[in-house]
């Protein structure tokens, strides 16, 4: 909030949380205001730095804290409302699906490494049983060899992209996002969308990887899902001096409900990494570039 009492920025669950509803957020932040004396003490900075109030989920606690400018409003976590309660549900289960993610991937990719022992070996066998047995089980076995092969790389790409790791302490984001795509290309396919993929390789950020993974997977897929059947969505990861920046355009898109919540989401992950989500919405393309603060160390 800037210091005229006008909202600069606002969580939708905070604005929930308070029964703030409407195009214009401020305007009905103020009007709440007028009716609740404790609240307009609030925000003038006249008053406590902490007030209870009635909210739509029941009683709330607001703070106020000053910040260059103006002020930044706090809704205590005891006081949750019941879309608050949905948003940290729907944050446990994101991050359970990822463990189970990893867990099931892992367990796919121990049985086929042993599925290709086994036709390795039973390749040797046939190869010492002559020339003609091994001729005659090559065009079974090859191709079996290469489905494996394929299956082994989807569970690759799926377990880097769930549970990436950074023993050297940086994530690279290039192949990060080639993964990423690989993985939604299928649904690419089906709407007969062209994904176009272009990536600096070794292209690298010192954030924690699990939440660059993350978030790096759900952009990619959010704008996949609005990108209008037939067109095209570019992907492009690059390097700047002191940024790694994930970009996507496609043609606009149909945004059924509130364009805004996935995205601001989003731009709160990338800040809390230090980091910056844009979104430029014109007339012939949408454009999201996701920045991450690049590793010193390459």
């Amino acid at each position: 909030m800037d210091s005229s009492g006008a909202i600069v920025a606002a969580d939708p669950v905070f604005l929930g949380a308070l029964g703030v509803h409407g195009v214009d957020a401020s305007a009905a932040l103020r009007a709440r205001a007028e009716a609740v004396p404790a609240l307009r003490a609030l925000l003038s900075g006249e008053g406590p730095a902490t007030a209870h109030l009635d909210g739509p989920g029941g009683p709330i606690e607001i703070s106020r804290t000053a910040a260059g400018g103006g002020a930044i409003l706090f809704v205590s976590p005891e006081a949750a409302s019941a879309t608050d309660a949905e948003t940290l549900e729907h944050a446990a289960r994101s991050n359970a699906l990822t463990r189970v993610a990893a867990g099931v991937a892992h367990d796919i990719k121990n049985p086929l490494n042993a599925m290709a022992l086994q036709i390795a070996l039973l390749s040797e066998k046939l190869a010492s049983a002559g020339e003609a047995a091994a001729a005659a089980a090559a065009s079974h076995l090859g191709p079996l060899r290469d489905q494996i092969g394929r299956v082994n790389e989807v569970v690759r790409r799926l377990l880097d992209v769930a549970d990436p790791s950074a023993p050297l302490g940086y994530i690279d984001v290039a192949a990060l996002a080639a993964d990423a795509s690989a993985l939604l290309a299928h649904d690419a396919r089906r709407r007969r969308i062209e994904l176009v993929l272009h990536v600096e390789p070794g292209v690298k950020t010192r954030c924690d990887p699990a939440r660059v993974g993350r978030l790096t997977l759900a952009i990619i897929h959010g704008e996949l899902a609005v990108t209008p059947d037939g067109a095209r969505l570019a992907v492009r990861v690059e390097g700047r001096a002191d940024e790694v920046r994930l970009v996507l355009e496609h043609p606009p898109a149909d945004r059924p409900g509130s364009p805004d919540y996935d995205s601001e989401v989003a731009r709160e992950g990338a800040r809390a990494l230090g980091g910056a989500l844009e979104v430029e919405r014109g007339t012939d393309r949408e454009r999201v570039v996701l920045r991450f603060p690049r590793n010193r160390r390459e």
